[in-house]
C-alpha cells in the first residue's frame, strides 16, 4: 500500500482545505473548470436517473480525500437550464441519505471532518482499501464513487477484490465510479509498454513552485497505471463472477494539461499546457499563443509501442492546434486563414471555431476591461476541452481515465 507520509505533508500544507482556484496549486483553474467539470458532467446522468426514482441516495466515496467528492456530488447543475432554472444543483444534501467518505490518511480524514461538520449526514471514516471494502455490513449504496486516481493507490489484485466486494455489495440497480491514472499519457510515455500488473513511480512536484522541482525535494510512491481496455476487462470479469450486469463507459482526461505535462519529470520534455489553460480560464490574464502550441515530436519513438493510443493522441493534437492557430490568426485579423481553418474542420470542430470567430467581431458587444482576458480566453479553453469531450471511449491517454459502471442484479 502506498505511504501516507506525501499527503499528511499536503494536508498540513493547507493543500486539502476548502479554497478557490488560480494559477497554480492543487486545485488551481484547470482543475476548477476543466477537470471538476469533465467529472461533473459523467456523473450528471447517473445521479439525474437515481433521483427520478429515490428520495435520497446512499454513497460511499472511496479514498475520499478531505472530501472533494462530496463537493463533486453537490454541485452538479442541473442538465436542461431550462427547466431548472430555479435549481443550482440536482444533488443537495437533503436528497443524501448517507455519504461516507473512507481513506487511509488520519489527516484526511480530520480534514474532512472539520471541512463537513455541519452535515449531519456526512462521515469520514480511516479505512485502507488495499484490504477490501470495509462497509460490506452496511445497507447497499447507490453510487460508490471514486475521484482523482484514488483507486490507482490500488494494485490490480487489489482493485479487483473490491470491487468483487462492492458488486456482490450492491442491489437492484447501483453505479461504481472508477477514476484511474491513465498509462498512455504523453506525461510518462516510458510506461506506455508496461502493464497494470505493477506499480509504477509517481510524485507530487506539481504541488511545489517550479523552481523547486530538484530531486531532494521530490520523492516517489508507486501506484497503478491503467489503460481503457484493461479497466474494462477487470469490470467485466468481475461481474461474470458475480452474476452481475454491467455497462461501462470510459473517457480519457487531461491529456495535455496533465499535472505532469508542466513539470517534464516523467517525460523529460516541460511544456506549459496547463500554466496556459489555467491563464485562459483566468479573467486577468492572456494565454500565451506560442506556449498553447503542442508539438508530440518527442513521442515519435513511442508510436509503434501503442499505435491507437498514438493515433488518438494525434488526433486530439490536430483538433488542439486549430484552436490555437484561429487565435493567432484573430489577433493578427488574417481573414483568409480564419475562413479555412474553419471550414476545414470537421462539423463538430468547426462549429466551436464559428462560435470563437463571432465572439472576436463581436467584441464590442462586451464591455469588459480586456476582452481578450475576460471573454476571448475562457472561451478558448471552454473549446479545448470541449474537443477532450468528444472523443470516443477512452483508452488511458489522459493524466485520468474515468470509468462509469451500471451495475444491475
Amino acid at each position: 500500500m502506498y505511504k501516507t507520509e506525501f499527503f499528511e505533508t499536503a494536508v498540513k500544507s493547507g493543500f486539502y482545505g476548502i479554497e478557490k482556484g488560480g494559477l497554480f496549486g492543487k486545485k488551481d483553474n484547470t482543475r476548477k473548470y476543466w477537470e471538476d467539470v469533465s467529472i461533473k458532467l459523467s456523473v450528471r446522468p447517473i445521479v439525474e436517473k437515481l433521483l427520478e426514482t429515490k428520495e435520497k441516495i446512499r454513497i460511499v466515496d472511496l479514498g475520499c480525500g478531505s472530501g472533494e467528492g462530496l463537493e463533486l456530488l453537490t454541485c452538479i447543475p442541473p442538465g436542461n437550464h431550462i427547466k431548472t432554472i430555479h435549481k443550482e444543483f440536482i444533488l443537495d444534501f437533503g436528497q443524501i441519505e448517507s455519504y461516507v467518505g473512507l481513506d487511509i490518511s488520519p489527516s484526511m480524514i480530520e480534514q474532512g471532518k472539520a471541512n463537513y461538520s455541519c452535515r449531519k449526514n456526512a462521515k469520514f471514516l480511516e479505512s485502507d482499501l488495499s484490504k477490501g471494502f470495509p462497509l460490506l455490513s452496511e445497507e447497499p449504496f447507490d453510487i460508490y464513487f471514486s475521484s482523482y486516481s484514488s483507486l490507482s493507490h490500488l494494485t490490480n489484485a487489489e482493485l479487483e477484490h473490491i470491487t468483487e466486494q462492492i458488486f456482490s455489495h450492491a442491489e437492484g440497480e447501483a453505479y461504481m465510479v472508477f477514476d484511474m491514472i491513465g498509462r498512455f499519457s504523453p506525461e510518462w510515455p516510458a510506461f506506455w509498454e508496461k502493464s497494470n500488473k505493477e506499480m509504477l513511480p509517481y510524485n507530487m512536484a506539481y504541488l511545489l513552485p517550479e523552481e523547486e522541482h530538484k530531486p531532494e525535494n521530490i520523492e516517489d510512491y508507486y501506484v497503478c497505471y491503467w489503460s481503457g481496455k484493461e479497466l474494462t476487462d477487470l469490470v467485466k470479469s468481475v461481474a461474470d463472477r458475480t452474476g452481475k450486469k454491467v455497462n461501462i463507459d470510459i473517457k480519457d482526461r487531461s491529456i495535455f494539461v496533465g499535472k505532469h505535462m508542466d513539470t517534464g519529470i516523467f517525460n523529460k520534455n516541460k511544456n506549459h499546457f496547463r500554466n496556459q489553460v489555467n491563464r485562459l480560464f483566468d479573467r486577468d490574464y492572456r494565454g500565451i499563443i506560442e506556449k498553447l502550441r503542442c508539438d508530440l515530436s518527442f513521442l515519435r519513438d513511442y508510436e509503434k509501442i501503442q499505435p491507437d493510443a498514438w493515433n488518438r493522441i494525434c488526433e486530439y493534437q490536430s483538433e488542439w492546434n486549430k484552436v490555437v492557430d484561429l487565435l493567432e490568426a484573430l489577433m493578427k485579423s488574417k481573414n483568409d486563414d480564419i475562413n479555412k481553418l474553419i471550414e476545414s474542420a470537421k462539423p463538430e470542430i468547426s462549429e466551436e471555431l464559428k462560435m470563437l470567430a463571432w465572439l472576436h467581431k463581436n467584441s464590442a458587444r462586451f464591455p469588459v476591461v480586456d476582452f481578450w482576458a475576460s471573454i476571448m480566453g475562457p472561451q478558448v479553453a471552454c473549446v479545448l476541452r470541449n474537443l477532450e469531450l468528444m472523443l470516443p471511449q477512452g483508452l488511458g491517454c489522459g493524466h485520468g481515465l474515468a470509468g462509469i459502471v451500471e451495475i444491475k442484479d
